[in-house]
C-alpha cells in the first residue's frame, strides 16, 4: 500500500521554495556562471515522459551545480507560436492565443508539481508581442544589412486551402488537411541568407563540446565541398551550362551533361522541336513532386533527351544533353556533368539509356585502360584515356592539374559548393510573427520604422481558408513610412525556428522592455554551459540557433561566437507495443493479443517510443499521484544512461518509491 506522506511533503517544499524565491538567478561577483538550458518547449496540454526525463536531466545538472557555488541560471518558457495551436483554432471554432494560453496553464501547474528547479521570473512565450517585437527589430536590421531578402521560391501550394505547405504537410503528393493535390508553385518569399555563415558554421563545430554524431549531422547538413566550376558550351547557341563538380579529375570521362527538366534553360533547349513534347512531360511529372518525393524517387531514374549538344571545354568533343529526374534546379547549378564510369548514378542512368561508358581512371596502376566497366569506380585512381598532358595523374595533384587548366582557357574555376541553402522563412499562416516590410507602389518593399513595433497580429481574422492575415483590411492597410501613400502590410509571419533561434538570449534579460537583452548580461552568461535536447533537433534548430548569435553578433548585440558550450541528446523514453515481424511493424496497443491487421500473422511485443498513436504512453500525472514527483523523477535519471534509450517499468519505480521512503522514514527517525 503506498502512503500520501511524501506527496504532501513535496508540495509542501515546493511552496516554500518558491515563496523564497531560491531558484532566482542574480549575478554574484564572488561566484561563477553556470547557464543551464532544455531546448524551448512547446507548450502541448499535457506533459508527458519525454518531458518528464528531459527536464529531470537538466534540472539534476542545475541543483548539482548551485550546490558546488555557482550562480545557475535556469530559465523556462514556451515555444508557443506554430501550426498546432492554429489547427486546434480551426477545428475546435476558437482563437489560437485562447488555446495555447490553455495549454501553457495546464502543463505550466504540471511542470511545477514536479518541483522542477527553474526561475519562473523569467518565463518566456514566443506569441507575446513583447517577444515577438524582437524577432522583427532583427529582421528589419537583416533587411538593412542584404541578409534578409525577398525572392521567387517554388512552394507546395495546396489551391483548395490556399496556403503553402511545409514538406512534412506533404502526404503521397496531397494536402495532409483537405487531401487536395499539392503543386509546386513559385510566389514571393522571404529568406534569410544563412550562407555567409556557412563556413564559420563549419569552424565553429571545433570549438563546442557536441557529440560527433550531431557535428557530422550538421556537417552533413551544410554540405561543404571543394571542387570546381566547369562552363560547358552549348552548340550552335549563344548559351553556357554550368555544372559544379569535387572531381574534375574525371572531366575527360563526360559522356553526357545532365539537366533538371525545371532548369532555366530547358525549354529554350527545346522551344519547337521534336524533343519538347517528352521534355514537357517529365517537366509536368517532376515539377509537382515535393523536394523530399523528389529526393526519395531518385532511384527510378527517368529521362529525355534535349537534341542539343555541349562542347567539352577542354578537348572540344560534342556532348549530348539530356534532362533526368534526378537532378534538382535549386540544388547547384541544376546541372551535372555525367561521367557514367566513375559515378553510380551515372552509371544507372547510362545503362538505362544505352549512354557510352568511358573509363578514365584506373584503381591499379595495372589495370588495362580499355578494360570494359561493370560498375561504376568511384574511388581516385590513375588518369588514362585522356590527353598525354594528364596521363598517370593521381588524386589531389590530377585534381589540381585538371583545374589549372581549365582555368588557363577561362572555362572554369576553383570553388567551394554548399548544400544548403539561404533559410526560407515565409509562412501563410496566422500563428506567428508578422514580417515587419510594407510594400509601396511607389517606394517598393519598406521595412516597418523601430518606433512601430511591434506590428501585432490583428484579432479580426478568419481561419480555415488561404493566410487568415489577409482576411484583416485593419491589418493590410497602413501608410508607406517612406512617402505617407496608401500601401499593404506583408501578410507573411515568420518561420516559428525564428523564435527559437534566440530565446535564450532573452532568458537573460527577459523583462528588459527597452532592448532586446543588456550586451554585458549575455557576455557574462553566455554561452550556455549545458544544453539538453532531442537529436531530432541535430540540424536545424542548432543550426539556425548558431546562426542567430553570430549574426546578432555582427549587428553589435553582444560578443559571443557560439550559442551552447555542451550539447546532451537525451534517448527517447520507450514502452512495450504490439510487433509484426512479417511486416516490420510496430502497432498499436489496441492489437495486444490479436493476429496483425495486415497479415494476419501472431504479434509479439517489442519495446518503443511512447506516443499517443501507439497508446503506450504512461501519464506522469497519474504516476506523480501515486508515487510523488521524487520518484518519477529517480527512476527517470537511474533507469538508464541519459544519452541512451529507457525501458519504463512500474516495478522499478515501485522500487524506488520504497527507497526514498526508506531515507525518509531514516531521516524522520
Amino acid at each position: 500500500m503506498v502512503t500520501e506522506y511524501s506527496q504532501v511533503d513535496e508540495v509542501y517544499w515546493q511552496k516554500k521554495w518558491n515563496e523564497a524565491q531560491i531558484f532566482e538567478c542574480e549575478i554574484r561577483q564572488d561566484r561563477p556562471k553556470f547557464y543551464c538550458l532544455e531546448m524551448y518547449p512547446y507548450p502541448s496540454g499535457k506533459m508527458h515522459m519525454g518531458h518528464v526525463r528531459n527536464y529531470s536531466i537538466g534540472d539534476a545538472v542545475a541543483r548539482y551545480k548551485r550546490m558546488m557555488g555557482f550562480d545557475v541560471l535556469y530559465p523556462i518558457g514556451f515555444d508557443s507560436f506554430g501550426m498546432p495551436a492554429e489547427n486546434a483554432a480551426i477545428d475546435e471554432g476558437g482563437h489560437p492565443h485562447d488555446i495555447t494560453e490553455r495549454n501553457m496553464a495546464s502543463i505550466t501547474q504540471q511542470i511545477k508539481r514536479m518541483g522542477f528547479s527553474y526561475d519562473w521570473k523569467r518565463q518566456l512565450k514566443s506569441h507575446d508581442p513583447k517577444y515577438y517585437k524582437w524577432n522583427q527589430y532583427f529582421f528589419t536590421k537583416f533587411f538593412e544589412k542584404g541578409l534578409a531578402y525577398q525572392e521567387h521560391a517554388p512552394v507546395n501550394w495546396c489551391s483548395q486551402c490556399e496556403t503553402v505547405l511545409a514538406n512534412e504537410q506533404v502526404k503521397a503528393g496531397r494536402c495532409w488537411r483537405c487531401n487536395g493535390p499539392v503543386e509546386q508553385k513559385a510566389m514571393n518569399q522571404w529568406f534569410l541568407n544563412i550562407n555567409e555563415y556557412a563556413q564559420e558554421l563549419v569552424d565553429g563545430l571545433e570549438t563546442i563540446s557536441f557529440p560527433e554524431n550531431v557535428k557530422s549531422l550538421q556537417k552533413d547538413w551544410l554540405g561543404r565541398s571543394e571542387g570546381a566550376e566547369i562552363t560547358f558550351a552549348v552548340k550552335e547557341m549563344d548559351a553556357n551550362i554550368k555544372v559544379f563538380t569535387t572531381r574534375p579529375d574525371t572531366l575527360f570521362g563526360v559522356t553526357f551533361v545532365t539537366l533538371a527538366p525545371e532548369h532555366p534553360m530547358a525549354e529554350q533547349l527545346v522551344r519547337g522541336t521534336e524533343y519538347e513534347t517528352a521534355w514537357k512531360e517529365l517537366y509536368d511529372e517532376v515539377s509537382v513532386l515535393t523536394e523530399f518525393d523528389r529526393i526519395r524517387n531518385m532511384k527510378k531514374k527517368k529521362g529525355v533527351p534535349s537534341g542539343r549538344f555541349a562542347i567539352h571545354p577542354l578537348t572540344g568533343e560534342e556532348i549530348p544533353i539530356w534532362f533526368g529526374n534526378f537532378v534538382i534546379a535549386s540544388y547547384g547549378t541544376g546541372a551535372v556533368m555525367a561521367v557514367p564510369g566513375h559515378d553510380e548514378r551515372d552509371f544507372d542512368f547510362a545503362q538505362k539509356f544505352g549512354i557510352p561508358i568511358k573509363r578514365v581512371l584506373v584503381m591499379n596502376e595495372d589495370d588495362a585502360p580499355e578494360k570494359p566497366l561493370e560498375k561504376a569506380e568511384t574511388d581516385f585512381g590513375w588518369m588514362v584515356n585522356c590527353p598525354q598532358e594528364f596521363a598517370g595523374l593521381y588524386g589531389s595533384e590530377a585534381v589540381k592539374s585538371v583545374t589549372k587548366a581549365l582555368e588557363s582557357k577561362g572555362v572554369g574555376k576553383q570553388t567551394i559548393n554548399w548544400k544548403i541553402r539561404p533559410w526560407l522563412i515565409s509562412r501563410q499562416r496566422y500563428w506567428g510573427t508578422p514580417i515587419p516590410m510594407i510594400h509601396c507602389g511607389s517606394c517598393g518593399v519598406v521595412a516597418v520604422p523601430e518606433e512601430d513595433l511591434p506590428v501585432v497580429l490583428p484579432t479580426d481574422i478568419e481561419f480555415g481558408q488561404g493566410n487568415p492575415l489577409e482576411s484583416s483590411e485593419e491589418f493590410l492597410s497602413v501608410d508607406c513610412p517612406k512617402c505617407g501613400a496608401p500601401a499593404r502590410r506583408e501578410t507573411d509571419t515568420m518561420d516559428t525556428f525564428v523564435d527559437s533561434s534566440w530565446y535564450f538570449l532573452r532568458y537573460i534579460d527577459a523583462l528588459n522592455e527597452e532592448k532586446c537583452f543588456e550586451p554585458e548580461l549575455v557576455n557574462h552568461f553566455m554561452n550556455v554551459d549545458f544544453y539538453c535536447g532531442g537529436i531530432e533537433h541535430a540540424q536545424m534548430h542548432l543550426i539556425y540557433a548558431r546562426f542567430y548569435t553570430k549574426a546578432l553578433r555582427d549587428l553589435g548585440l553582444h560578443s559571443i561566437d557560439e550559442p551552447f558550450d555542451e550539447l546532451l541528446c537525451q534517448g527517447m523514453v520507450n514502452s512495450p507495443a504490439p510487433w509484426c515481424e512479417s511486416c516490420q511493424l510496430t502497432l498499436s496497443v489496441s492489437h495486444a493479443g490479436s493476429p496483425c491487421p495486415h497479415c494476419g500473422d501472431p504479434l509479439s511485443v517489442r519495446s518503443a517510443k511512447m506516443s499517443k498513436s501507439l497508446g503506450n504512453t504512461v501519464s506522469p500525472e497519474k504516476m506523480i499521484s501515486r508515487f510523488g514527483a521524487d520518484t518519477v523523477r529517480l527512476f527517470i535519471l537511474f533507469g538508464a544512461n541519459p544519452e541512451a534509450g529507457m525501458d519504463w517499468s512500474d516495478s522499478s519505480v515501485e522500487a524506488n518509491h520504497k527507497q526514498l521512503k526508506s531515507i525518509f522514514e531514516s531521516i524522520k527517525s
